[in-house]
């Protein structure tokens, strides 16, 4: 697997978080808000990588697993959770192929959906947010956006606009919250990327 390939090497170079190219400690207003109005639960963070945001989440009240399928960033995730002292599930799993009978109340991923180009394995990622989330359930998302047309690179996660990420989760998820941000990247994905920040809910009429 050349993303997985991708990934290992880039945390087996990186000694701390700060090191990673994607490194931020920034809580998408998206999440603060599902945080806020649920105060508590079972949470689950896609992708989790050095650990910031599942740290928030135990931190909030909420029951957290964290899943990645690279061995260095639970490592980190492990150290930054001894160091704020809360609890935290640990998954060492591909997110599209993970099994659990597990339901939660929140899902949240910021860098997973991103980095899978392929339609069919974008559409396996949402069957599986539908089976993780409970009927009220909230899925907190952070993707990188299509400002224009030239808004493209060879490499790099995977820019959408706004429509075509709703349409993905239609009708099942439907958008109650959206912002967008511009922020800094390193070359060749940079200098600068758009990053939208969505919270879907279960559509009721489903």
């Amino acid at each position: 697997m050349e993303m997985k390939k991708f990934y290992d090497s880039i945390y087996h170079r990186s000694k701390t978080p700060e090191q990673l190219p994607w490194h931020r400690e920034v809580f998408p207003p998206s999440l603060t808000r599902a945080v806020r109005e649920r105060t508590n639960g079972k949470a689950l963070d896609l992708g989790c990588g050095s650990g910031v945001y599942a740290v928030y989440l135990a931190q909030h009240g909420f029951d957290v697993t964290a899943i990645d399928f690279v061995p260095d960033a639970l490592e980190m995730v492990q150290q930054r959770a001894k160091k704020m002292q809360v609890t935290i599930n640990f998954v060492e799993a591909d997110v599209l192929e993970w099994k659990t009978d597990d339901k939660f109340d929140l899902v949240f991923d910021s860098g997973c959906l991103h980095g899978i180009a392929n339609i069919q394995k974008r559409l396996q990622y949402k069957q599986q947010i539908l089976k993780w989330l409970t009927p009220n359930g909230s899925f907190v998302l952070s993707h990188f956006n299509r400002r224009n047309f030239f808004d493209w690179r060879p490499i790099g996660p995977i820019r959408k606009i706004r429509s075509e990420i709703n349409s993905l989760f239609a009708p099942e998820l439907i958008e109650k919250d959206y912002d967008d941000e511009i922020a800094s990247s390193a070359l060749p994905v940079g200098p600068t990327v758009k990053i939208g920040n969505y919270l879907f809910e279960r559509s009721s009429s489903i």
